[in-house]
Formats: structure tokens, C-alpha cells, sequence
């Protein structure tokens, strides 16, 4: 009788990596630049757990989960940390310059598509010597006009991926913008935290042993989160802010986003404002304290 265990464990294939990955702390991404074409079985994979291929660096890419960071090691030995080298702005006036360059391309293929052409409504004149130049003509203008329309799609694929840049380099450089993360990713932790407490207290089994390491995992890379996001508003040392206690009740205030505010009321962690001038005025208002500075005659 054949040992079908030993059989199997000779003819098994080793693992072989397929590319490399990268994580990006900086939007959170994890990149797979896969060498080797993938089967029809990993793409419906890779695109059920949302990964996305970015055509022109020929990776795939999705925000980091646990499941796909498993997807990933199962192609990969290891995910390695992306450096910081990206520069946001460089690359909206790069991705602004391509997109201005395919509307030109695009004007110039419709000019082309109406030069050459008989007047309009003339029909082709099947039994004439011109029957050839006219259908030719027609031709080179349908050609034109295809190359026109794609032409236009790439302006508008890279005007979104500038206005995308544009956004980046906004998360990067506006402190505001960064607090207001890392207010979203210490919430994210403290739900992580209460279901790891829940868990805590239930019976001890296969499918709870699963659900703590699938919480641990989310708590982790969020503590790892906030401590990047944490330093990187260190090193914009942004000016100094009051705390919302430091307000009370009928005071002044210059809001960043509505100008000369009341305070209506103070809460724990934002201000209740009553803009006071423009447009809005007589509106009530939420705003955190890091938007608000005492308004100054």
C-alpha cells in the first residue's frame, strides 16, 4: 500500500515568494508589486478583499486590515515599512502637468478630425472620382475623435489623481487635519479596547481565541498609528492652542472657519459657537478647541 502522507509531503512545492510588499504608515497602505502574473483564483481574491491595481507602479494596493496583510503573506515572506520619501506636492503639479498635456493632445486631435472633411452634409458620391478621398477623410475624422475621447479620459484620470495629491499633501501639513486623525484613530482604540474587555469575559474557546487575536491585531496597528501620527504633529510644531476648558460661557472667540464667534457653550472635548458675522451669522456651531483661538480687538 502506498503512503499517500509521505507521497504528498515529497511531491509538496515549496513556497515561493511572488514580488514584495511594502506598508506605507503614511496613508496606511499596504503595496504589492507582484512578479509574476496572478491566477484567475488570487485576482477574484485580491479583488474581493478590496486591493486595487495602481496601473502605473504596477502594484496593488488597499488600507492596511488583517485580512489583507494574511492575503499578502501568503505571496510574500514579509511586509516591510515603506520609506518616507514621497513628496505630495511634487507630485500634484507632476500629475496637473500630464493632465494639461492630454488636453492638448485631445484639442489637437479634434482639429485634426475637422480638417479634410467636405462641407457639411455633403454625401459621399459613390460613382465620382472624389468617393475615395471623401471616405478617407471620414476615416482619418472618426480615427481622430476615438483618439480624442481617450486622450480626455487620461486628462481627467490625472486630474483626480492630482486633486488626490493635493489631498495628501493637505493631511501631511495641516496640524488641524492631523488632530482631527488622531482624535478618529484614539476613538478606533478605545472600541478595540471595550471589545477586547467583552471578550475577556467570555468562555474560553477556538472562535473567542480568534475574535482576541483579530481585536489585539486592530489595536496594535492602531497604537502604531497614533504613534506616527502623534510624531509627525510634533514635527510640524504647530502653535500652541488652548484646551476647550480653557473657555467659558459668553466669550469672544476668531474661529479658523467661521471668523468672529460666541461661545454658546463648552463641552467636553468641542466648543458650541454662535457665529456673530457674514452670511452665517446667528448660526450655532460645533468646533474643537485647536480651531479656535480669543478673539483679539
Amino acid at each position: 500500500m502506498t503512503d499517500t502522507t509521505q507521497q504528498g509531503a515529497a511531491t509538496a512545492a515549496p513556497f515561493s515568494p511572488n514580488g514584495t510588499a511594502l506598508y506605507n504608515p503614511d496613508d496606511d497602505t499596504l503595496r504589492w508589486s507582484n512578479a509574476e502574473h496572478l491566477t484567475a483564483t488570487e485576482y477574484a481574491q485580491a479583488k474581493e478583499l478590496g486591493f486595487k491595481l495602481w496601473r502605473g507602479s504596477s502594484a496593488w494596493v488597499a488600507t492596511w486590515t488583517p485580512e489583507r496583510e494574511d492575503f499578502l503573506l501568503q505571496h510574500v515572506e514579509q511586509i516591510d515599512f515603506e520609506p518616507l520619501t514621497d513628496d505630495p506636492e511634487a507630485r500634484q503639479q507632476r500629475f496637473v502637468s500630464r493632465a494639461q498635456a492630454a488636453d492638448a493632445r485631445a484639442d489637437q486631435r479634434r482639429e485634426a478630425a475637422s480638417r479634410g472633411l467636405p462641407p457639411m452634409g455633403e454625401p459621399v458620391k459613390l460613382d465620382h472620382h472624389s468617393a475615395r478621398r471623401h471616405l478617407r477623410a471620414i476615416e482619418r475624422s472618426d480615427q481622430n475623435m476615438r483618439v480624442a475621447v481617450e486622450e480626455h479620459k487620461k486628462a481627467e484620470y490625472w486630474r483626480g489623481r492630482a486633486a488626490g495629491a493635493e489631498r495628501r499633501a493637505r493631511q501631511k501639513s495641516d496640524p488641524n487635519v492631523v488632530r482631527r486623525r488622531i482624535e478618529r484613530l484614539e476613538a478606533e482604540l478605545r472600541k478595540q479596547e471595550r471589545r477586547l474587555e467583552l471578550l475577556a469575559g467570555q468562555p474560553d474557546s477556538p472562535r473567542t481565541q480568534i475574535s482576541v487575536t483579530h481585536a489585539r491585531r486592530w489595536a496594535d496597528h492602531l497604537e502604531l498609528r497614533l504613534a506616527f501620527e502623534r510624531a509627525r504633529l510634533e514635527l510640524l510644531a504647530p502653535a500652541p492652542f488652548a484646551t476647550v476648558q480653557a473657555y467659558k460661557k459668553g466669550d469672544t472667540v476668531k474661529s479658523a472657519k467661521w471668523g468672529k464667534c460666541e461661545v454658546v457653550g463648552v463641552g467636553p472635548k468641542n466648543l458650541k459657537l454662535k457665529i456673530l458675522e457674514g452670511g452665517a451669522r446667528g448660526m450655532t456651531l460645533s468646533s474643537p478647541a485647536y480651531e479656535v483661538q480669543p478673539w483679539e480687538d
